[in-house]
């Protein structure tokens, strides 16, 4: 006797359904396609929390992979969390019959066995480029090229770059990486930069009570907020009046509060992660947002706060490499300032211009909401992913 096996037009699998994959699953099944999202059962950052499967319409399927309680902070663990989740991987979607597939790197070994069942099954896979490792690793000395499980990452990498039928990279930067490096064809290669939610714009809400610069998320090694610091250090030496607000927490955080109380710097004000909603008041509340990129990750991965500091409708100030795809974007769209290298001063004076030059700031400002409702929001990326996908279907067909 024949199972029947339940259709979906796509199935996305990811280890975390966040908001950029949920806006991306929603607005596909809007347009009509069955998408299946394959998921993790427990948070990745907060291993406590537990999710369900659940149908969300006759369109959407969310299926969730049995993992167990394991902390993300231990490498140990963290790898066994993503062993779990591709080696049970394949019992779900056998289940299913699927016409393509879709995952993203990060993280490891996930996208690689949804690549494999998709050959086995004869069906399209289409490859999102968000982070590239162990290329990234490897720049910033964190692992030896010769590492074994290097070498291990290296070859999936390298697989799911050529034998997937289309890579989608969040960065111009990255399509550039990836033809030289790996000679992936460039016909291969889709950009569709990361978005914020259309719902997420904010409305301003009174003026900043005092000229305050604000950076927002993880604190570590990969932000490398020294260099903000050290122009906190710039700004106190030249007496000029202005507060730099980090928020968050990560690996790097105690040896920069270490710094800032060791140098005296006044000016800088560490606070715990808030809600999201208390960190959109406080976006409201700033005069500039900073986004921050280690010039060694230039090719290798964009962050993807910029897009909802855009809905704030404030100037961004980049500290990231020249020729990144965030540079690219500030200066194409001029909504900020973008400062490459390391130079504390250079950054001091971008501060310096965005608080003394109003003009530029509120033009900045206006450019960056203008960015977001015209390019990097979520109704224009799910097109662009539907026109893709519905380009791999039909030649399936």
């Amino acid at each position: 006797m024949t199972r029947y096996k339940e259709e979906y037009d796509v199935a996305l699998v990811v280890l975390g359904f966040d908001r950029m994959f949920r806006d991306l699953a929603e607005g596909l099944a809007k347009k009509g396609l069955r998408v299946l999202v394959v998921a993790a059962s427990r948070s990745y950052k907060n291993p406590k929390e537990v999710f369900v499967s659940e149908r969300i319409s006759d369109k959407l399927m969310i299926e969730r992979v049995e993992i167990p309680e394991l902390n993300k902070n231990k490498l140990l663990e963290k790898l066994l969390f993503f062993y779990f989740f591709s080696k049970r991987l394949k019992g779900v979607l056998r289940e299913k019959g699927i016409r393509l597939f879709i995952a993203p790197l990060m993280p490891l070994l996930i996208p690689y066995k949804t690549l494999q069942f998709s050959k086995m099954t004869k069906k399209p896979f289409l490859f999102i480029l968000e982070d590239l490792v162990p290329d990234t690793w490897i720049r910033r000395e964190r692992f030896s090229e010769k590492h074994p499980f290097v070498r291990l990452i290296k070859r999936q990498t390298r697989s799911l770059l050529l034998d997937s039928r289309k890579v989608v990279v969040i960065g111009r930067d990255m399509r550039e990486y990836i033809e030289e490096t790996y000679k992936v064809p460039e016909e291969n290669i889709v950009f569709i930069p990361n978005w914020a939610n259309s719902s997420e714009k904010l409305e301003t809400n009174g003026e900043e009570q005092k000229f305050e610069v604000l950076y927002g998320g993880t604190i570590g090694e990969a932000q490398k907020l020294d260099t903000l610091i050290g122009a906190a250090r710039v700004l106190q030496e030249r007496k000029v009046d202005i507060n730099i607000k980090i928020v968050g927490d990560g690996m790097e955080k105690k040896n920069l509060q270490e710094i800032v109380k060791r140098e005296n710097l006044k000016n800088v004000q560490f606070c715990e992660l808030v809600p999201e909603r208390e960190f959109r008041k406080l976006m409201m509340q700033t005069s500039v947002l900073v986004v921050t990129l280690r010039e060694e990750s230039k090719g290798m991965s964009v962050p993807s706060k910029l897009y909802t500091y855009l809905t704030a409708g404030k100037p961004i100030l980049a500290i990231v490499p020249e020729g990144s795809e965030l540079d690219m974007e500030i200066k194409e769209d001029q909504f900020g300032i973008s400062v490459s290298g390391n130079s504390p001063e250079l950054i001091a004076d971008a501060i310096i211009k965005l608080k003394e030059d109003k003009e530029f700031r509120e033009r900045a400002g206006i450019n960056a909401l203008k960015a977001f409702e015209t390019k990097y929001n979520d109704v224009i990326a799910v097109d662009k992913y539907y026109e893709v996908i519905k380009q791999l279907l039909e030649e399936k067909k």
